[in-house]
């Protein structure tokens, strides 16, 4: 046995140990009576004390191993042995910081985080590698959350904007949760009294419950409350990235959240509910990727609506394109973080992406500079018929004009491309049977009177 595994079989016995010492505690005050009135130590005390032991112990020995991990004799197990942190990788912490932790100073650390926060450059790492200097985290963690909780008013952080504490909760319980501290009994019961004054103030508050929710899974307490009433909170935090890591970690069992996954599909949330499937593990009962592919489809009708309920308008296509690019960007990272590109090769949501923010930044300097009408040639001739020529559309023409990319596939089918690249109005087939072919209209002109491009020019970006 190696001095790792010995070190690591002695911690596991602690607690073994410690209900041996509390037998022999409780024959000492069967004879009380015989001992010093100086005796006055309770069993709490002696516990308190261990426990902070036992959990400074269990939290410095991980820190060793993460720092001096062995090698393994395994030949395909040293090709990933690049990706593993080393200690030179180990983020720097300040000493302020490692001073609050090593001080087990809970409230203090609160008032530091709040002051250093920033959302553009995350403490994640530094944080994580601080609390193990700490003598008890869990402990510190909860004094954290117990010291200031009476004040949910917005602090300020170092940006000078309004700043919310609970952020700093949900942050400090995320740590706990990555370092897996060893819990005290005497804490676990802090905690779960704690947890109980919270629930009381969950409301419609999706905050309240995502601190709650974190509670429960960084003290391990998801089995002392009801799974149906969890699963209603996941369904609430179910728009923040947490939201999976939590439900995993209070363990509400495959059957309730398979149910809150199809909970989530009949609300209209498909990229949240995609999310658990995968990272819930639950892709043997849902098939995630039909769902993506219903979610891009959806989102285009979506934007069209948005254009057809306010008659194609400026405002209204510009409200379009970026609710269809939001909807896009979150398929986008689903698809890159399960590395399934391969199944999304004629959707092309990136390239559909990058046509709409081209379209809406062409949109803005036409705003500025309204294009003028085409002036028209004259004394050319033309053929009384004049038939007209459907020629096809590129990604360039596209961009110039923009309101294409947003036209229902069902609609306007009288409208055609002249071979100059202008609509005019057809009617059975025929232009102008009245002497001479009638004068084609700028794009300009269509979008002033609500022509649109026809439904054959529309770039092939969903299946069909």
């Amino acid at each position: 046995m190696t001095a790792t595994e010995t070190i690591s079989a002695a911690i596991n016995q602690i607690d073994e140990k410690k209900e041996q010492l509390k037998k022999a505690f409780d024959d000492l005050q069967l004879h009380r009576s015989i001992l010093s009135p100086s005796f006055s130590l309770s069993w709490s005390e002696i516990d308190s004390h261990f426990s902070s032991l036992q959990s400074s112990l269990s939290n410095r020995f991980r820190l060793l191993q993460s720092i001096a991990a062995p090698v393994e004799d395994d030949s395909s197990k040293l090709k990933t042995s690049d990706a593993e942190t080393s200690p030179e990788e180990q983020p720097v912490v300040e000493p302020e910081l490692r001073t609050l932790c090593e001080n087990n100073d809970g409230i203090g650390l609160t008032k530091y985080l709040i002051r250093r926060w920033d959302d553009d450059a995350p403490m994640n790492p530094e944080l994580s590698a601080a609390i193990r200097y700490s003598p008890n985290p869990a402990s510190m963690v909860l004094d954290a959350i117990e010291g200031s909780k009476q004040n949910h008013t917005p602090s300020s952080s170092s940006s000078g904007k309004p700043f919310d504490v609970r952020r700093v909760y949900v942050f400090l319980m995320e740590a706990l949760i990555e370092i897996n501290a060893s819990i005290a009994v005497d804490t676990r019961k802090r905690a779960k009294k704690l947890a109980y004054d919270l629930k009381t103030k969950i409301g419609a508050k999706p905050l309240e419950a995502l601190v709650f929710l974190h509670l429960l899974a960084a003290f391990e307490l998801g089995s002392e409350f009801d799974s149906e009433v969890l699963s209603d909170y996941v369904f609430m935090v179910a728009k923040y990235k947490q939201a999976t890591k939590v439900c995993n970690k209070i363990d509400l069992g495959s059957g309730r959240v398979g149910l809150l996954i199809r909970r989530l599909l009949d609300s209209g949330k498909p990229i949240f509910a995609v999310r658990f499937m995968y990272e819930c593990g639950m892709t043997d009962e849902f098939e995630p990727i039909p769902v993506l592919k219903s979610h891009i489809k959806d989102a285009r009708e979506a934007a069209l609506r948005v254009c057809k309920e306010d008659n194609y308008s400026l405002k209204s296509q510009n409200e379009a394109i970026d609710k269809e690019v939001s909807a896009l960007k979150a398929a986008i990272k689903i698809i890159k973080d399960q590395n399934i590109e391969s199944e999304f090769t004629q959707e092309k949501v990136e390239e559909r992406v990058e046509e709409l923010e081209k379209c809406k930044a062409l949109r803005k300097r036409n705003t500025t500079n309204p294009p003028q009408k085409e002036s028209q040639q004259k004394g050319k001739k033309r053929d009384r018929d004049c038939n007209v020529t459907q020629v096809p559309v590129t990604s360039q023409q596209l961009l110039s004009r923009p309101e294409a990319l947003l036209m229902h596939e069902h609609g306007h089918h009288g409208l055609q491309l002249n071979p100059y690249g202008l609509m005019t109005p057809a009617f059975n087939g025929v232009v102008g049977h009245f002497g001479s072919a009638a004068t084609p209209q700028s794009l300009y002109y269509a979008q002033q009177t609500g022509f649109v491009l026809p439904p054959q020019y529309h770039p092939p970006y969903y299946s069909q």
